[in-house]
């Protein structure tokens, strides 16, 4: 069923925010925002004959909030990485139309695998990775439905299912996050490790 997942994980990163995460300002915003996103996921608005969900237009904002508080940052370069996953989401999205025999399994998992995996690599940083990631799924989805809505009426942007595939997406690139760093204290403890040994075998020389 769509929007299961989304209400799962959603949950698990309020607990986590609210309980486990280092207390801050950013914690705060971040568990309120959750909570927002939550409770408004069957609210809507509509424009025109396109019907705008509130969690939708929350992430897109979020998103644009992350850009902006960004330091340091390459703005063409973000530009066109952003451009690359808004078409690359689209684009599977329609194929998953088009020719729904190459999608063995749930194409939610599968369209949000591989857009996270672009954004991973493609951002400096992983708040840039998440910003890139859910700003460009936003705009892949206005994308998407633009074209959808030449053969369909009441088009209905950020459905359940676009839901589910932002929050995997994110879950992803939390997981990388966490193994790079894991990898990076491994690397780090190898290192000193190596140093000790040879300090011992010149204070034995």
């Amino acid at each position: 069923m769509e929007g299961i997942i989304f209400y799962w994980f959603m949950w698990i990163a309020w607990v986590y925010t609210t309980f486990i995460m280092e207390k801050n300002h950013h914690r705060d915003k971040l568990s309120v925002l959750i909570l927002l996103i939550i409770f408004s996921s069957k609210a809507a608005m509509t424009i025109d004959h396109y019907q705008l969900s509130f969690p939708f237009l929350l992430m897109l904002i979020y998103s644009y909030y992350l850009t902006v508080k960004q330091k340091n940052t390459n703005i063409i370069l973000f530009y066109f990485s952003s451009t690359t996953i808004t078409f690359a989401y689209a684009g599977i999205m329609l194929f998953s139309i088009y020719d729904p025999v190459w999608f063995v399994i749930d194409y939610r998992l599968i369209v949000s695998l591989i857009v996270s995996i672009i954004a991973i690599f493609l951002g400096k940083s992983n708040v840039q990775r998440y910003a890139l990631f859910i700003m460009s799924t936003c705009h892949g989805e206005l994308l998407y439905w633009m074209v959808m809505s030449k053969f369909h009426n009441g088009i209905s942007i950020g459905n359940p299912a676009f839901l589910d595939i932002v929050v995997i997406g994110c879950f992803s690139i939390y997981i990388w996050s966490m193994f790079h760093q894991l990898i990076i204290f491994f690397e780090q403890n190898v290192q000193k490790l190596q140093r000790l040994q040879k300090t011992a075998k010149e204070k034995q020389g």
